[in-house]
């Protein structure tokens, strides 16, 4: 399905809001979504011959008009060359943050987000041929991992196994995104799946029961001004975000929602993440990722139960009083 817009947009690492914009075509929102060269969660491999094999990603998010997911192959030879494959969803569904992996003549693509229609119990495993760009199924046995993204694969035993760590899991037995905590292993010869680990951490969720984002992000952002003495706007975003949980929000508990009241020492933060807290409790690593839709509380090894429950408890009923809400805690179990 190569056409000479789209090389031309391949030449120019252009998004679809400027191929869009070069060409003067009508609205996204019009006519649905301008092809993009400029996409995230996209993998690029280079073939010994001098190939740039590029495959799949997304362009932007839900909010954007121009935001889709892409299922195809775009290939640059050595001379500058470039060649698009478009493929039937059935055959290669729109793929977005998986990993890819040579083995000789195959591009083994693993895992993937995608749109929630097209998400399955068990993680996507497909082959690319690089002699025929044919995309197939890898058809597997044994224990899979789940619906997995954003993970690595690294080849291993001289090309004989794929190894999966790390990456997020969906499922609907979960409000929210999941952490991979184990280390999963498919043998190529055989298609077979073996899980490496099933680690005894413990780990939570914290959700608002009603379904709405958390307040926590806009919370910290009115704390940090009101400390550099910034004044604040009645009638704005924020305000009006923050305005349901009352006039005086409870910003005195944001300085020790991650500080429980049992013996802890804080770890320093790691400069590449973001809202990420860690405490060592007992020689254990306790860590709390805070997201828009959820909070994530990993106990990274084994704590008595008294001393869990006791983290678990003190977040839930810090998080209800600043939230004004009812919250959920579920275990999480893979």
């Amino acid at each position: 399905m190569t056409n000479p817009i789209w090389t031309w947009a391949v030449e120019h690492r252009h998004s679809a809001h400027r191929l869009n914009k070069a060409f003067g075509g009508p609205h996204s929102k019009d006519v649905g979504p301008c092809w993009s060269f400029s996409r995230y969660g996209r993998t690029e491999t280079m073939l010994p011959d001098g190939r740039l094999v590029r495959i799949g990603g997304e362009y932007e998010d839900w909010y954007d008009p121009d935001f889709y997911i892409y299922n195809d192959v775009i290939v640059t030879d050595a001379e500058g060359r470039t060649e698009i494959f478009g493929y039937p969803d059935k055959v290669f569904p729109p793929t977005d943050f998986h990993t890819a992996n040579l083995v000789d003549d195959r591009i083994f693509i693993m895992g993937n987000l995608s749109y929630p229609f097209v998400r399955t119990g068990t993680m996507q495993v497909l082959v690319l041929d690089t002699i025929s760009y044919r995309i197939d199924r890898f058809q597997t046995t044994g224990e899979a991992p789940p619906w997995i993204h954003k993970h690595s694969s690294e080849l291993v035993e001289n090309g004989r196994a794929i190894l999966v760590r790390g990456g997020l899991i969906c499922g609907s037995q979960w409000p929210a995104l999941v952490e991979n905590i184990d280390d999963w292993r498919l043998g190529l010869n055989t298609g077979r799946w073996e899980r490496l680990t099933r680690r005894p951490w413990t780990r939570f969720t914290f959700v608002r029961t009603d379904g709405m984002p958390n307040h926590l992000y806009w919370l910290g952002r009115l704390l940090k001004d009101r400390a550099r003495g910034k004044s604040e706007s009645k009638s704005g975003f924020r305000a009006e975000f923050l305005r349901d949980l009352g006039a005086d929000p409870r910003l005195d508990l944001l300085e020790t929602l991650y500080a429980p009241d049992i013996p802890h020492s804080k770890i320093p933060e790691i400069a590449d993440e973001y809202r990420v807290h860690r405490l060592c409790v007992e020689g254990v690593t306790v860590r709390y990722v805070e997201g828009s839709d959820d909070i994530k509380v990993t106990v990274e090894g084994v704590l008595p139960d008294q001393t869990v429950e006791a983290t678990r408890l003190d977040l839930l009923t810090k998080l209800e009083a600043i939230e004004n809400a009812s919250i959920d805690c579920i275990t999480v179990t893979v």
